[in-house]
């Protein structure tokens, strides 16, 4: 019985430090094995009428994870994970073709219904149009050149109706003419009607002065405002301004710049390309320009060096060439950065103090 315990004890203490084996060596592997890049760009204005063609793929760890991309021939995005396909635009793009031309097939029958439609109503109101025309034609020769009894009393009718109108409108502007006449009434006895007409003018006169000097008022005393408001800010700003000055002035800006400019331009080296190669033919149809080109690249050489070859053509106007840019990208590194920069006790204490002058 303690045989067989201290058995399944020793496998299960086995199987535990299987497990925590694999979990560290997946760790491992992620952290300090790089990711790898590869650009490659073509320009070949002869081929197919797509000048410019691009490829990227991205691989880790013996091209178990594969990420390819390319562009413009068949362009898509792929993802493999052990030769199996994890995701792929190209059946993406397959569907959506094929739901573009299903919705054209609907659309395409959807504007013949509304067509048939059209035509049918255009040709009904067009019969009732041609029976209205016929029913008019009926009456006017069954009509002749007589006249109907029932219009002509329909007739004398209406010229009764507008003499009495007439009449009516008649009376009512002579009453509205005897109303309207003054009735002559003695004048009220007290002060005359144009020293009334005076005092109202000069009332007039103050108030409008008055009025002006209250609006005078009002309008200085906003400027005066406007003027300290503006003031206010003005010294706000100076004040800001020279806070951060004084920050950036400070030792602990310049402890953290220090060390977040060396990790930043490490990292950038770490994931910069490692090789770089290409070939170039350049014309630009003048001799003069195309000299001109070549005496830029002459003082880049020392810069670009070999990896790039320039070669000029003197009688034509062609830009051709390839170019081929790998590199890699390791966790660790980037990992290792953002520590030190995330947990540097200066560059913490000049986040709280731009916060404190933020807030």
């Amino acid at each position: 019985m303690i045989s067989a315990l201290l058995a399944i004890l020793k496998f299960l203490g086995i199987l535990l430090l299987f497990c925590l084996g694999l979990i560290l060596a997946i760790l491992l592997l992620v952290l300090f094995v790089p990711v790898r890049y590869k650009l490659t760009a073509r320009r070949k204005p002869e081929e197919d009428g797509t000048p410019i063609t691009a490829e990227v793929k991205i691989t880790w760890l013996l091209h178990i994870l594969n990420v390819a991309f390319s562009y413009p021939k068949a362009a898509y995005v792929r993802v493999r994970l052990f030769c199996f396909t994890v995701f792929s635009t190209k059946k993406s793009a397959e569907d959506d073709s094929d739901s573009d031309s299903s919705s054209e097939v609907k659309e395409r029958a959807k504007k013949k219904k509304a067509g048939k439609k059209k035509w049918k109503k255009q040709k009904s109101e067009s019969q009732e149009n041609a029976r209205e025309d016929e029913t008019e034609a009926e009456i006017s020769t069954a009509g002749g050149n007589g006249e109907n009894p029932q219009q002509a009393d329909s007739a004398k009718s209406m010229d009764s109706a507008k003499s009495m109108d007439s009449s009516e409108s008649m009376d009512s502007s002579e009453s509205m003419s005897s109303a309207a006449e003054p009735d002559a009434s003695p004048a009220a006895p007290g002060k005359e009607p144009d020293e009334d007409d005076r005092e109202d003018a000069k009332k007039s006169v103050i108030d409008k002065f008055v009025e002006f000097f209250r609006k005078l008022f009002e309008l200085l005393t906003n400027i005066r405002y406007t003027i300290t408001g503006i003031y206010d800010k003005i010294k706000q700003v100076v004040n800001n301004i020279q806070y951060y000055i004084q920050i950036i002035k400070s030792d602990t800006f310049g402890r953290a710049w220090g060390v977040c400019s060396k990790q930043a331009l490490s990292l950038l080296k770490s994931i910069g390309p490692r090789k770089v190669s290409g070939t170039l033919l350049i014309g630009t149809g003048d001799p003069a320009s195309t000299g001109e080109v070549m005496a830029a690249y002459g003082i880049l050489y020392p810069l670009i060096g070999d990896r790039i070859a320039l070669t000029p053509d003197f009688e034509q106007k062609i830009v051709e060439g390839e170019l081929l840019i790998k590199g890699k990208i390791t966790v660790f590194k980037a990992l290792k950065t953002a520590w030190i920069i995330y947990f540097n006790k200066d560059l913490r204490r000049l986040i709280k103090l731009f916060k404190r002058e933020a807030a």
